[in-house]
């Protein structure tokens, strides 16, 4: 579609921000672009809200009202325009441009102030932005249409972390709907920002049907840099009629092109596909190979490497021992760990249940470093733990016996198969876990790994984001005794993973931890307000003495959620809170943050008059 109309209303807006935003008021030149907004709006759901937003900033609205809906109008025309691209002459609209211009079901439900921290985030440089952007994914923010601009913008950000979690995160969130958008703007001779782009792309997968976006990929495959083709061959894999070009890729004099191949070929799964990764997987490529299986591990190819994989563990010693020999042969059984890492198959674990119980029949095993084994065995471990059978369970049981560092599996093994009071007795009821103080240095190392382990049990990921078990899950899962052991042992964040209403020892326990804490412990320390159930005044006279013990000349912003909780002071204490918020400013460096604060005192006097 021309972009004649969006680039008229952007040349309205502009005058708008020159002349001030009270004139947008029944201005009849946005009048006369709303309809025609609202018509488009029946075909793409974007120009609707646009058409939306329009009407509401030439409607009546207080000053403030209608500056921020400037804002937002002029946000969500820059959003759609960055999409765009080139596209075709009025009347002449194609198909495949149409298709390209889909935008991801996303809303426009912020407010620009939410909006505003992550825009300037993801815009400049700078210490406290990785923080920042990680906490507006958690939040749903990278929901608001507004922000998809600078989410595709994050791949290239100067803060390797930050682009790479907007290629691992942010960007898979929209679903196959950007795959076009990324594709059409690839820089071919590009470097990691179009690795990345690619990334997202191979995640996603592209619609069998959208053929520009396949020739773009068959394109960069064919005429990108080095890591651009590996890229783009590997995104290949799901689509049959690239099989022979695949295999001719595999054989590429080129290291980069042919893993990109290997791994399109693991996708592909063809018997041609299979046989030509077997034999890599025998020769000097077996580490490539093996990534590319690792990635999809089909059954037919795990059916293949199993034979061969047991008779390279069985195999006697050749007196090589030797630091060359152990070398070559822990490069023979390394690929296999990659290649099953994420295999199921029946047979595989009733390899690793022996090789666990009984390591003595496999000679190569006991030819490697202690580290090697251990990664063999970790494996092994790690594939028991989901079997969820008698026989495995004793297996992980006598693994755990000989080194804490299998605990993890034993644990959650066996959690499976006993009551919350259970569990409890058999891991703390007794012996060690009744200690305070421990002696030995293997009881200390059980301790730390069983305090890891209900790290990973009580914080879960939901999708991409990580939070607290539900506490309805809590309450019914855990056993009460928990708590006050981790009290005991005064670790934050898991007493806050485990908080629950009616502990005497946890309102001293977090009063003390808001005296002790640093700027990252606050969602732990209101996580377990919450959960304990504990009067509101209680929790907001906390929350103050939270913010008064901050080191506001080092932080750079405002977690959203200590925002809001500041805004939900009870109405009896919203003059004090104003006051004592208000002490604050002068120690504040960045403006940003003062803004924020100024706009919560403001709110809070203004209730405080109102009473």
């Amino acid at each position: 579609m021309s972009t004649t109309l969006l680039q008229e209303l952007q040349g309205e807006l502009r005058r708008l921000y020159i002349a001030g935003s009270d004139l947008a008021a029944e201005d009849f030149r946005l009048k006369r672009l709303e309809p025609k907004l609202a018509q488009l709006g029946e075909r793409a759901p974007v120009f609707k809200r646009l058409a939306e937003g329009v009407a509401a900033l030439a409607g009546p609205a207080d000053p403030e009202v209608r500056a921020v809906r400037l804002q937002d109008v002029s946000l969500l025309l820059n959003s759609v325009l960055s999409t765009q691209g080139v596209t075709a002459a009025e009347g002449q609209v194609r198909k495949e441009k149409e298709k390209d211009s889909e935008m991801p079901e996303l809303m426009t439900i912020y407010s620009y102030r939410q909006l505003t921290e992550v825009q300037n985030a993801l815009s400049e440089s700078g210490g406290g932005r990785y923080e920042i952007v990680t906490s507006a994914y958690e939040q749903g923010l990278f929901c608001d249409l507004r922000l998809f601009p600078f989410a595709m913008k994050a791949l290239g950000d100067s803060y390797s972390e930050i682009a790479d979690f907007a290629a691992r995160n942010i960007l898979p969130s929209y679903g196959r709907a950007i795959v076009p958008h990324l594709l059409s703007e690839l820089d071919m001779q590009g470097g990691r920002e179009e690795e990345r782009r690619l990334q997202v792309v191979r995640e996603l997968g592209v619609d069998p049907e959208d053929d520009r976006s396949l020739e773009l990929l068959v394109r960069a495959a064919e005429e990108g840099a080095d890591k651009i083709r590996s890229a783009a061959i590997a995104c290949l894999g799901p689509y049959p009629g690239y099989e022979t070009r695949l295999l001719e890729w595999s054989q590429d004099k080129k290291k980069a092109v042919r893993e990109g191949a290997y791994r399109a070929l693991a996708v592909c799964n063809s018997e041609a596909a299979r046989q030509r990764l077997y034999d890599s997987f025998k020769g000097k490529n077996a580490m490539l190979a093996a990534e590319a299986i690792g990635y999809a591990p089909a059954t037919e190819m795990i059916d293949m490497l199993l034979p061969l994989f047991v008779e390279r563990l069985r195999k006697e010693g050749a007196g090589e021992e030797d630091k060359k020999g152990k070398e070559k042969q822990w490069n023979e059984l390394e690929p296999f760990l990659i290649a099953f890492k994420n295999a199921h198959h029946s047979k595989l674990g009733q390899l690793y249940l022996d090789l666990a119980g009984n390591p003595s029949e496999y000679p190569a095993l006991g030819r490697l470093s202690e580290w090697e084994r251990r990664r063999v065995l970790i494996q092994a471990a790690a594939y028991l733990e989901n079997m969820d059978t008698d026989e495995a369970l004793a297996v992980l049981k006598h693994l755990e016996e000989q080194n804490p560092i299998y605990l993890q599996y034993a644990f959650r093994a066996t959690k499976r198969r006993l009551t919350p009071a259970e569990l409890y007795d058999q891991y703390v009821g007794s012996g060690w876990g009744r200690l305070k103080t421990l002696v030995t240095k293997k009881s200390q190392e059980t301790q730390m790994a069983l305090l890891d382990t209900l790290k990973e049990e009580l914080y879960v990921y939901k999708g991409y984001i990580r939070s607290r078990l539900p506490q309805e899950r809590i309450e019914v899962e855990w056993d009460r005794r928990w708590l006050d052991w981790l009290i005991e042992r005064e670790n934050l964040q898991l007493v806050s993973a485990l908080a629950v209403p009616g502990n005497p020892k946890l309102l001293p326990y977090i009063e003390q931890a808001v005296e002790n804490a640093n700027n990252h412990d606050g969602p732990y320390i209101f996580a377990a307000l919450d959960a304990g159930g504990f009067d509101v005044e209680i929790k907001y006279n906390l929350l103050l003495k939270w913010m008064e013990k901050k080191d506001w000349k080092r932080t750079y912003s405002m977690y959203y959620e200590e925002s809001e909780r500041l805004l939900q002071a009870p109405d009896h204490m919203a003059a004090e809170s104003a006051d004592r918020l208000e002490a604050l400013l002068k120690d504040i460096k960045y403006d940003g943050l003062k803004v924020n604060l100024e706009e919560i005192i403001h709110t809070l006097r203004r209730r405080a008059a109102s009473i």
